[in-house]
């Protein structure tokens, strides 16, 4: 009974407080931190005597210096070559890089070690996995019927190549929500819409269910609030799928402004959609296509009832000296060209033009969006408006659709609206999420949430100078993660300071760096680079690292464990592993990898004997251990040479005495495979630095 009061007490207490904060943000004369217009911050001056090398610097050591704390000392060039490695590839620098790198007399050999980095394509292929991770990307459906998704592998290649050719961040943002409408030339701009469709989809209620029926409308309606969830909270980090049932209790964000962007998607569904990965094979297929539809037209109409039919149709060919003969032989070798052309590759994504299956058709034009009382179905208020939230000055919060028709300018006008760069939300929102990836923690801890429930920003200063840098500099995500990793803060040591820890014990203010565990793709990867088992080749349908199964209805049996630890599926980077949504790998889940049905914005850091059982009885892992001691075997004679070499690979550092004489012990005792899987599970090794 106590422990019910107190509930209420808190429950009453919160409540006042979020109806106070909710009626000071909707005043326009106090917002919140995030809302606030977005101007470059004079850099300050700290008193600190630490090298300042960036304006990041500055702000950092201003902070602590007014904590009246010290930075950390810089790590050696060793640490720093295999955190920067580890960092922007995902892989470990090989002892040749480390020791070149090390014994480097020039004064700009970080600067040119960073820019090698970020020229690589395995850039892409590391941070391609971090933004899958916020997307909730999987290969299957998920819900109860998790049916495998063919086609859902080229959004990935898509994201790998954005990073690595620095794609502006504006066109990323536009590619995802509207691509084939503001594109339509780039055939990659329509594999770029599979955003709104990573999440999972409930394919038994979309195909079931007859079209029409309560249910139905349920199942459209939430399968809207999950490209709602997911394009709001990646890119301005709002959590407006709160408000689908009243009001946000704690942001502006009405009901009305959630069922507005309801209405954006209103003429979208998820299907597998036809594209030409060759753009010259697409602007044929289009030519053609237009040329047969006007010598069409032109057989059985006069050329003035066609313009009246469609004022904008002009004849794709100078056909008026032909006859009727003529022009139905030449559209047979039109069509026939047609044919001819190779066929389109598919990718899942969204459409509002497709074959209806059963009960799943297309909408002929946006479904109409009621503001549901209470998120009731059976109340139905007013139409929506397609729109967004009314939170940022100076960008309007209802489109203006000349054709309220044509849902692809709904879908065109949120991608503006998210890109703007008055849209203060976007540019703070993505600096920070580059920040935590390579500090651990955000300059905003809470990622997807920069509302009132969520933190405030440690440094707010940097982070508007950050976004300002991204947005004023073209948009350039390589640009920012070279100032981060150029800055004297990005190369602090991690080892405990006292100078520099003080009261900040969970190093907010970023006076030392922070030890971080490595994920899961980033071990499983460096044990098979380590192996010399790695491929290198990029894209393509992914590998799958198990065997499966019919299951007992849609969802097959999978099995991880009795897949051949051989099998050459095994040894492409895990960016290529094919993820399941319901039906995780266990090593890889063991290893903190996102699950697949949420947004994960940052991945946790667990520390339990399953971390390392898995890393000793995996038999995947196993059959590395035992390719990495041939290899060693192949090349060295002598058991001391093989361990040097072991140590230089997987902590880019040789051993000194105590540990050469440990692990050669060991080595004879049970051999040189276990020794290399007792190494796989050492801290060093699972540690970035």
């Amino acid at each position: 009974m106590r422990l019910s009061w107190v509930c209420v007490v808190v429950s009453l207490a919160v409540g006042v407080n979020c109806l106070q904060s909710k009626e000071d943000l909707r005043n326009p004369k106090t917002k919140h931190w995030s809302l606030q217009p977005l101007d470059r911050p004079e850099i300050p001056e700290p008193d600190s005597a630490a090298q300042v090398l960036s304006p990041i610097d500055a702000f950092i050591f201003s902070r602590l210096d007014s904590a009246g704390l010290n930075p950390s000392p810089p790590a050696s060039r060793g640490v720093l070559i295999r955190r920067l490695s580890f960092d922007l590839i995902g892989l470990p620098p090989t002892p040749e890089e480390v020791e070149a790198f090390v014994q480097d007399p020039d004064p700009d050999a970080y600067e040119q070690l960073v820019d090698h980095l970020l020229s690589l394509p395995r850039f892409g292929e590391r941070w391609a996995r971090h933004w899958l991770d916020l997307v909730h990307f999987a290969e299957t459906h998920g819900h109860d019927e998790d049916a495998i998704r063919e086609n859902a592998w080229p959004y990935r290649d898509y994201v790998i190549q954005s990073f690595n050719t620095d794609k502006p961040f504006a066109r990323f943002i536009k590619e995802q929500i509207a691509g084939d409408v503001l594109y339509p030339q780039d055939p990659q701009a329509t594999v770029a819409t599979a955003f709104l469709s990573s999440g999972p989809w409930d394919s038994s209620s979309q195909m079931g269910i007859q079209d029409g029926t309560i249910d139905k409308k349920i199942a459209q309606y939430l399968d809207r609030d999950d490209m709602i969830m997911t394009t709001m909270s990646t890119f301005v980090s709002l959590t407006v799928h709160c408000a689908r049932c009243h009001d946000h209790k704690f942001d502006p964000v009405s009901s009305e402004d959630y069922y507005a962007l309801q209405a954006v998607f209103a003429g979208v569904d998820r299907v597998d959609r036809p594209y030409d990965v060759v753009p010259e094979v697409y602007q044929r297929r289009i030519l053609l296509t237009r040329e047969i539809a006007s010598l069409e037209i032109s057989l059985s109409e006069s050329k003035e009832k066609e313009k009246e039919k469609d004022g904008s149709c002009d004849l794709w060919l100078n056909d008026s000296d032909l006859n009727p003969h003529q022009r139905r032989d030449l559209i047979i070798l039109k069509k026939k060209e047609l044919e001819e052309l190779p066929s389109p590759s598919k990718v899942f994504a969204v459409s509002s033009s497709f074959e209806p299956n059963g009960n799943f058709k297309p909408a002929l034009k946006p479904r109409p969006i009621h503001l549901l009382l209470r998120g009731d179905i059976h109340r139905p208020g007013k139409l929506a408006r397609a729109g967004v939230p009314d939170c940022i000055q100076g960008l309007e919060s209802r489109f203006t659709i000349p054709d309220p028709d044509d849902e692809g300018l709904r879908r065109s006008a949120l991608a503006e609206w998210i890109s703007d760069p008055g849209n203060v939300l976007t540019w703070r929102s993505m600096v920070n999420r580059l920040w935590s990836h390579h500090f651990g923690v955000g300059i905003v801890k809470t990622q997807n949430d920069f509302g009132f429930m969520g933190s405030s920003p440690s440094h707010p200063d940097l982070l508007d100078w950050l976004a300002c840098e991204l947005r004023d500099n073209g948009g350039s995500l390589k640009q920012v993660h070279r100032q981060i990793v150029l800055s004297a803060t990005y190369r602090q040591a991690s080892k405990l300071n006292p100078e520099s820890v003080g009261d900040d014990s969970t190093d907010r203010l970023f006076g030392r760096t922070k030890l971080r565990r490595l994920d899961a793709e980033s071990l499983r990867d460096t044990i098979i680079y380590l192996s010399g088992s790695l491929k290198t080749e990029m894209g393509g349908a992914s590998d799958r690292q198990f065997l499966l199964s019919k299951g007992v209805h849609i969802t097959p049996v999978l099995d991880y464990v009795g897949f051949d630890p051989d099998h050459p599926d095994n040894y492409r980077r895990s960016i290529y592993r094919f993820i399941f949504r319901t039906v995780p790998d266990p090593f890889m889940q063991t290893m903190d990898c996102a699950d697949a049905s949420q947004l994960t914005p940052q991945r946790s850091e667990s520390v339990t004997a399953h971390h390392a059982l898995a890393l000793l009885h995996n038999r995947f892992l196993i059959r590395q251990s035992e390719l990495l001691a041939a290899q060693l075997e192949r090349h060295y004679d002598e058991l001391t040479d093989r361990i040097q070499r072991l140590f230089q690979l997987s902590y880019s550092r040789s051993p000194d005495s105590e540990e050469l004489e440990a692990v050669g012990s060991y080595a004879r005792e049970f051999g040189l495979a276990n020794a290399c899987r007792m190494i796989f599970n050492s801290s060093e090794f699972n540690y970035v630095d």
